[in-house]
């Protein structure tokens, strides 16, 4: 099969983009609205970087990449090519989206926003999780410090959505209680300056790194207050760590409360200040942190996912 991609989301096309050339496909990377950040994550050997005008199917991560993959079909005459559109964010609402979700295949990454889809467009959708690729995201024989908490930052332009503000208000409550605890904010985290507080660090490491780092930590955090099933969770729990979260809608498609993690009400930073607290007085619950890599990876282990995704692709094509 010659499949087509358009440049989204490296972090997971690198995992997918490995799986379609170790089993057999042809394939193909393009740039319209993103350029590939080699950074963290490097492109596959074999694929190759060009566009080619029949591909057996197209790939697609944003909804501008896939107004450009349907104009792509039409230049080049070849109506018929499949073009299936993953929904990395939420789906858009602007005037035309629905348009163009409607002349592709969708795959959407939490039931929630399968929901949005429908409900925004009338547009029906396949559900497959994100996916995250276990044989990195491993559980590591470390001792956990009772005292570390590392919550996950990103680049993602909507920065209030991630819920920096809720962070600085549970940091707060939790130094009343207790200063020795540490937080540290991995990723890009503009909004915390470490001088700011008491015993606040931060820190950038590639994806490579992140398990083993982790590992040394009692709980991994989230405060998020709008998000899809972030990969940064997905991999905690993958790791066996303990996580914390706001009960989102997309989040409980993957994380129980007292099962495999510990949600909070929205956006109740108190409650969330306190299971902190709780947790640096407790050791480590390993049955939790083996659940919780079981259910990740029953839905999200990378080798489960290409094998969904290329079911539709088959289908799609008639291959």
């Amino acid at each position: 099969m010659k499949i087509l991609e358009f440049v989204c989301h490296e972090g997971v096309q690198e995992m997918m983009l490995r799986q379609w050339i170790e089993r057999g496909h042809e394939v193909y990377l393009t740039e319209a609205g993103r350029t590939w950040n080699n950074t963290y994550f490097e492109v596959p050997e074999g694929v190759i970087r060009e566009r080619p005008s029949n591909p057996d199917l197209i790939s697609v991560g944003s909804t501008p990449d896939l107004a450009k993959a349907v104009i792509h079909k039409i230049r080049h005459f070849h109506p018929g090519i499949p073009i299936v559109m993953v929904h990395h964010w939420f789906p858009s609402e602007k005037k035309l989206a629905g348009f163009f979700y409607r002349r592709a295949s969708n795959i959407t990454l939490t039931s929630y926003q399968r929901q949005c889809l429908l409900d925004i467009w009338g547009v029906e959708s396949e559900l497959i999780y994100c996916p995250i690729d276990a044989n990195v995201f491993r559980p590591h024989d470390t001792e956990a410090d009772p005292k570390l908490f590392l919550a996950i930052g990103n680049g993602f332009v909507p920065r209030p959505d991630m819920g920096w503000q809720n962070l600085v208000d549970i940091m707060a409550k939790v130094y009343k209680k207790d200063p020795k605890i540490h937080f540290q904010i991995l990723g890009i985290n503009p909004e915390i300056n470490p001088d700011d507080y008491p015993n606040v660090s931060t820190l950038s490491l590639k994806p490579g790194e992140l398990p083993a780092h982790e590992a040394g930590a009692r709980a991994i955090i989230f405060p998020t207050i709008r998000t899809l099933i972030p990969q940064s969770l997905i991999g905690a729990m993958a790791i066996e760590k303990t996580v914390v979260s706001f009960e989102l809608d997309t989040v409980v498609d993957l994380l129980k409360d007292g099962r495999n993690g510990h949600l909070i009400s929205c956006y109740d930073t108190d409650a969330f200040a306190e299971k902190i607290l709780e947790l640096s007085r407790q050791p480590e619950d390993k049955a939790l942190g083996a659940l919780a890599r079981k259910d990740a990876l029953e839905k999200c282990d990378h080798r489960v996912v290409a094998n969904q995704l290329e079911a539709i692709f088959k289908r799609l094509t008639g291959s």
